[in-house]
């Protein structure tokens, strides 16, 4: 299978798996291709998958079977709202569409300074360049050594052992500017880094001061199991999870706050966060 017909495959898992049904009209707006080309693709993935879609008289689409709802555990929504977007990041013309996507003001990352930065990690080395933050307003030369690139939600940063600090740290990479100068092969890797190689699970559940009925909302809401959910991750990662959900702080009220560290979990990760909980 080529790698054109994977991801027209692909395009369509998506679109059943959260509509039901899929038609000729989506496959030829996504791709930009005539309805008889759309056909074909339909045809091509019938005869590759024949027992995951039947076509439906009244609805003139091709359905989902018993048999593809069983294989469908495990697609997400967002992959969902990336397929039924087209190239310019707008959803499908003549597609009718019921979900758009709140889209945050990101950080503006300049390329020609993320350059250096992505050959260190490609090549290993340590390298010079300059740095802002809140307690150093003014660009100072900072000798780092990154490995990885981290994305939190709303801006981009880069994982690497700060020379000054002696420890590794996360930059956010939109304040980084002036020239770079590379200092040869790094000497701390990703391999010495305890805090991405150590994996802890985050465990939420409802905020105790909700009554029953509203913790079973909640519960669903996340799906928990025995009035849990459990996140294994990166300890790096930890505090960008927090944020995300919302409970990086307590709230005066259990409506507002919904969810909360298990008394365990709150225990067990307070030493990967700048301030323990």
């Amino acid at each position: 299978m080529t790698k054109e017909t994977s991801n027209r495959f692909a395009f369509i898992d998506n679109v059943v798996s959260w509509e039901g049904q899929i038609n000729t009209s989506h496959i030829a707006k996504k791709f930009n291709l005539s309805r008889q080309s759309a056909s074909h693709i339909l045809k091509q993935y019938r005869e590759q998958f024949p027992q995951l879609l039947r076509y439906d008289l009244s609805s003139k689409a091709f359905v989902a079977t018993t048999e593809f709802d069983q294989k469908i555990n495990g697609h997400h929504f967002s992959n969902y709202l990336e397929a039924i977007s087209s190239n310019n990041n707008s959803f499908i013309e003549g597609v009718d569409v019921w979900a758009l996507e709140v889209e945050a003001p990101l950080r503006n990352i300049n390329p020609i300074q993320v350059r250096p930065i992505l050959r260190a990690i490609r090549e290993k080395l340590a390298i010079d360049i300059g740095y802002i933050s809140l307690s150093n307003p003014d660009y100072l030369d900072r000798i780092i050594q990154p490995h990885t690139l981290i994305f939190d939600g709303l801006r981009w940063h880069v994982r690497a052992y700060c020379n000054k600090k002696q420890a590794y740290r996360d930059f956010t990479l939109s304040r980084f500017n002036g020239h770079a100068v590379f200092e040869g092969k790094a000497k701390n890797t990703v391999n010495e880094d305890e805090k991405w190689n150590i994996f802890v699970d985050v465990v939420i559940e409802a905020d105790p001061r909700l009554n029953p009925q509203q913790k079973r909302v909640i519960e669903q809401d996340f799906q928990m199991t025995d009035g849990q959910k459990i996140m294994s991750i990166r300890a790096a990662f930890v505090n960008y999870l927090l944020r995300r959900l919302h409970i990086d702080s307590y709230k005066n009220t259990p409506e507002e706050q919904q969810i909360v560290l298990s008394r365990e979990s709150r225990k067990n990760i307070s030493m990967y966060l700048p301030i323990p909980l």
